[in-house]
């Protein structure tokens, strides 16, 4: 479903009086040589400011979010500052975890992989900013809501955001043997389960273009048969939340 659909779909209504308060995007220039090439992939691409382009032109904010690449820490959302960070070191570790084969230089499509999960992960902490800005409510965990909504809000803005979506759970596979015992204790769900509910939710968006999950057995059968539904009541529950803030085409 392509953006102008998910805009059909829903009353367009957007926040009062929301001029001169926008999406901004900043990107510091490192302080550290390690630094360096996560901020170089990012300002070559571009992805970035694909990301807050499409933000500023879909979704009207109460103030201004700013969205900070630093050499600090995170990710995290700053309701305080109204400022999400993504720091460098953090983009450097999502290329080394996807790749067990450095050099990164060159690399085009661990590259290409790294992008996605930072978006997804921008997505994620993005919905942190929007339960804050908005004011929306949550039931459950608000670390599953912004699993979530990241998913949502890239399969629905994004052209092959199914996909990017997939890369994120894919690293989220990869990275949950590590995890130890205390991570039951974390505010987010375990790193399999994560994996399991975005890939459900991006089957279930489009059996027929993400069949190949079902078909490998990536996704057990009796689970792919609810993922269509389990996607929808996600989907409606965030259209009812957002249609407020969504601006008119």
């Amino acid at each position: 479903m392509g953006l102008g659909l998910f805009l059909g779909m829903i009353s367009r209504g957007v926040v009062a009086d929301d001029r001169g308060k926008t999406f901004l995007l900043i990107m510091d220039a490192p302080t550290q040589p390690a630094s360096t090439w996560s901020w170089e992939l990012l300002k070559r691409s571009q992805r970035m400011d694909a990301v807050v382009e499409n933000l500023r032109a879909s979704f009207a904010l109460p103030q201004s979010l700013t969205i900070h690449f630093s050499d600090g820490e995170g990710p995290s959302y700053d309701p305080k500052r109204t400022e999400i960070t993504l720091p460098y070191s953090f983009v450097a570790n999502v290329a080394r975890h996807l790749s067990n084969a450095p050099p990164l230089e060159g690399n085009t499509a661990l590259q290409a992989d790294t992008l996605d999960v930072v978006e997804w992960v921008l997505y994620h902490e993005l919905a942190h900013a929007f339960i804050h800005l908005y004011d929306l409510p949550v039931l459950g965990r608000e670390e599953d809501a912004a699993d979530a909504l990241a998913t949502f809000l890239v399969i629905e803005l994004v052209e092959n955001g199914g996909h990017i979506a997939l890369t994120a759970a894919d690293l989220l596979a990869h990275i949950a043997p590590y995890q130890h015992d205390d991570a039951f204790w974390s505010e987010h769900t375990l790193d399999q389960q994560r994996f399991s509910q975005v890939v459900c939710w991006v089957y279930g968006s489009d059996t027929t273009q993400f069949a190949p999950l079902a078909k490998s057995g990536t996704i057990p059968r009796h689970r792919a048969q609810r993922c269509p539904d389990a996607f929808m009541l996600m989907a409606e529950g965030w259209w009812r939340l957002l249609d407020r803030f969504i601006k008119s085409a």
